[in-house]
């Protein structure tokens, strides 16, 4: 079993997925060496005074914001929705998208200010209603914004909504999907945060 040295500085990353991949890349091409067990989330590098702590994308930057760990590598998306106050510290060059308003093709929306007041299903509620809150405002209205885990693009096919927010890296599910950006909520890619 692998201890934590408390005299270490504890360094979250991704635990799994594409973000995992080019994290774990990034550093051994910085020359970081670390064995993990299979299994385990934790492990000690080689000839370092550092511990690789292995979390979902998601639960890095609480845990960085609440001084858990001491850095942490993450996506702005994940930072701002959860509003969590960490040192944003350096911009790593990937995982650049934007979380965007996207509505049917078919529907021919053209101004996302039409979409308020209507449905929304997202992934991303906190940041959703940020940019709808202002436009609801202007026009009177309450959009209605529903929480969905994954499979955000399927909503306005399966009748669940007017439009979505989601993140477009390429757009390519976007289009599979029918859907095109309306408007741009915010533009996001990974980096490495700290405690203030």
């Amino acid at each position: 079993m692998t201890m934590h040295n408390p005299d270490h500085c504890l360094f979250a990353v991704p635990k799994k997925g594409r973000l995992h991949e080019k994290v774990t890349a990034m550093l051994k091409g910085a020359g970081v060496e670390y064995h993990r067990e299979p299994r385990l989330d934790i492990a000690l590098c080689k000839d370092l005074d550092m511990t690789m702590v292995f979390l979902p994308a998601s639960d890095i930057s609480k845990y960085v914001g609440e001084g858990n760990v001491d850095i942490g590598v993450t996506g702005i998306d994940i930072v701002e929705e959860q509003g969590v106050e960490v040192e944003r510290v350096m911009d790593l060059g990937f995982g650049k998208c934007r979380l965007c308003v996207q509505a049917p093709v078919a529907s021919k929306i053209t101004d996302v200010t039409t979409l308020a007041g209507k449905r929304i299903v997202t992934s991303f509620p906190s940041l959703t209603k940020k940019f709808f809150d202002p436009l609801d405002k202007e026009k009177g209205v309450t959009t209605n914004i529903q929480f969905v885990s994954g499979s955000v693009e399927a909503a306005c096919g399966l009748g669940l909504a007017d439009a979505v927010v989601d993140l477009v890296e390429t757009g390519t599910t976007m289009k599979a999907a029918g859907l095109e950006v309306v408007g741009t909520v915010l533009e996001t890619e990974v980096s490495c945060y700290c405690l203030f």
